[in-house]
């Protein structure tokens, strides 16, 4: 199962032309709280399954952790539950050369 991936500078275009986007950062609280992308919600991937529903599913979604790997687990999560329209963020945080909040 192939998940789409995004780099940077697709997220940064889809923020400055103000296309609705979900930031998802799948990493632990205390990576979340050392530095995100503005505008991200904090779901760590552990506890995904039970809060996945709180992305919206028509609306494109950006999926970061901090190299690629965490975020790709759940885009083929989202993915198995019918998400369409989920992106996997190369590289994650650590490929990150946008805004940090």
């Amino acid at each position: 199962m192939s998940i789409l991936q995004w780099r940077s500078v697709d997220v940064r275009e889809h923020v400055e032309k103000n296309k609705p986007l979900q930031i998802v950062d799948v990493r632990e609280p205390s990576e979340f709280a050392s530095g995100h992308i503005p505008g991200a919600k904090s779901i760590p991937l552990g506890q995904l399954a039970h809060r996945y529903k709180e992305i919206n599913p028509h609306t494109e979604s950006v999926i970061v952790c901090l190299s690629g790997s965490r975020s790709g687990r759940a885009c083929e999560f989202l993915k198995s539950a019918g998400y369409t329209k989920t992106y996997n963020l190369m590289g994650g945080m650590s490929r990150w050369d946008g805004e940090v909040e």
